[in-house]
């Protein structure tokens, strides 16, 4: 079957439509999870009891146990739900076994392969996976979308938030999708009764090691000092920032240079850049006000194509993500 967008799944899940076999890709891992547990919820009516479940992790299981909990039919009758992460991690053997025994599918259970970055189609499990059941790809967002995301996620959970404060959490938290979701339900639970969040609920809210470390990401890249921008990449890297978060940050601090640039050609006073900019720390100022007035047009622009083809090469997989990262950013220093 084709590719298919998660919100015509789910109508046909609510109808009670599903498949044997779902192939879930892209790097959005919040996005997948939460597929999963919408699909787990309707595939079993709510009634999990741990006993119709079962999880695998590609890396440290072989084929033999997935293929028995996915033909094997639950004692106690219904459906189970096979869940296997990182599928893309199989060995070749494993992924042959499981290939084939995606031929004869099971006429009561469901299985979900979780692949990590773009299925690569010359692989047979992909191949396989892609005659049983559907395919969804989950990319996550661009840069300029994350506001428009924050807006829309906040809604989701009965409250709407103001643009600054949408601005003002992505300033704060950075671009990873699953920090975003977390301070967003904090958000939620902070405001209590009242229909939006503004600006002051994110700053009262907000904060910690994380924001910490993005701000001074910006700062050590913006002097371009590259020995710190790598040591602050390894230690994002350490508290689970992904690398697709980490490069869309990444883009995000060159395109503040070059809007800055911009703003300071028009004579915009700097209280009001800093605002606009939502750069509140004196030193990051400093740092910031030095790298607009050291950095040319030609050279912020070039930094910004080479970002941009990086994200390209980083969504198709032909960009390491661990070692790209580190090349990138050694690079725009």
């Amino acid at each position: 079957m084709g590719s298919n967008d998660i919100a015509a799944l789910s109508a046909g899940w609510e109808r009670g439509l599903f498949h044997p076999v779902y192939l879930f890709g892209g790097p959005d891992a919040l996005q997948k999870e939460e597929a999963v547990e919408s699909l787990k919820m309707r595939f079993l009516k709510g009634g999990d009891s741990g006993l119709n479940v079962d999880k695998f992790d590609g890396e440290t299981t072989e084929a033999g146990p997935i293929v028995i909990s996915y033909k094997t039919p639950p004692f106690f009758g219904g459906g189970r739900l096979v869940v296997v992460r990182r599928a893309q991690e199989l060995s070749s053997a494993d992924a042959e076994i499981l290939a084939e025994a995606l031929g004869a599918p099971s006429p009561s259970n469901c299985l979900v392969l979780l692949w990590e970055g773009k299925p690569d189609g010359r692989n047979p499990l992909v191949r396989a996976a892609r005659e049983a059941g559907p395919e969804a790809t989950f990319w996550t967002p661009f840069e300029n979308q994350l506001p428009s995301w924050i807006a829309a996620r906040a809604r989701s959970q009965g409250k709407t938030i103001s643009p600054d404060a949408a601005e003002a959490l992505l300033e704060l938290t950075g671009p990873g999708l699953p920090e975003l979701a977390q301070e967003i339900e904090k958000l939620v639970l902070y405001v209590k009764d009242r229909a939006q969040i503004g600006r002051n609920d994110v700053e009262a809210t907000g904060g910690g090691n994380r924001t910490l470390g993005f701000m001074e990401w910006d700062r050590a890249l913006w002097r371009r000092d590259r020995a710190k921008s790598l040591e602050l990449l390894a230690f994002l890297k350490a508290q689970g920032q992904a690398p697709e978060a980490l490069l869309a940050h990444l883009a995000r601090a060159f395109q503040k240079l070059i809007l800055g640039k911009a703003l300071k050609a028009e004579g915009l006073p700097p209280t009001e850049m800093w605002n606009r900019l939502g750069i509140r720390v004196r030193g990051a100022q400093g740092d910031f006000e030095t790298a607009v007035e050291s950095r040319g047009w030609e050279d912020l622009m070039k930094a910004l194509e080479t970002l941009s083809e990086a994200d390209g090469n980083l969504k198709s997989g032909r960009m390491d993500p661990d070692w790209g990262m580190t090349l990138l950013v050694r690079e725009v220093c």
